[in-house]
């Protein structure tokens, strides 16, 4: 990826999902609990990528720094229907691993796992890229250099306001 130096913006002109999903290895020594979970979800993304057409825009690992037992991706979807319909579509990972996490460990207390899902309307979002290659919003989204005026109240909500 190549640093774009400079302040940029990204618009992204359909409504969109941010999902929030990730997991906690609560029994560190339960590496056969945790260990799939963790292989499903990098195994699970990658397949929703390479998909035709695929309604997942983009997804960031995170490792948390407040608990470092905890992994979670922040990916950008379509829609909320097309994320639903992706999970629980028996032809893919997700849907089978689902399955299997909770036949093995899901009532143990021994893995985590957790998503938070936020509909984002056209233009009610703001991102704001200096110094960065294109990532996360910027990678799907139209993609434009920013004015040393330009302010957040000013860009929020305004798809030209650059």
């Amino acid at each position: 990826m190549d640093v774009e130096a400079g302040r940029y913006t990204a618009n992204y002109e359909d409504d969109f999902v941010v999902l929030f999903i990730g997991l906690r290895v609560n029994s560190l020594w339960r590496i056969r609990e945790w260990f799939p979970v963790f292989r499903d979800a990098f195994s699970m993304t990658k397949e929703a990528l390479n998909l035709p057409d695929t309604p997942l825009l983009n997804s960031n690992t995170v490792w948390s720094v407040s608990d470092p037992r905890l992994f979670f991706f922040v990916q950008h979807w379509r829609s909320f229907d097309e994320l639903t319909s992706w999970a629980n579509d028996s032809d893919l990972q997700h849907k089978p691993a689902r399955k299997a996490f909770f036949k093995r460990t899901a009532y143990n207390g021994h893995v985590g796992v957790w998503h938070e899902a936020y509909e984002v309307k056209s233009g009610r979002f703001e991102a704001i890229y200096a110094n960065m290659p294109r990532t996360s919003l910027a990678s799907v989204g139209d993609y434009r250099e920013l004015r040393r005026t330009s302010r957040a109240k000013d860009r929020m909500g305004d798809p030209t306001a650059h």
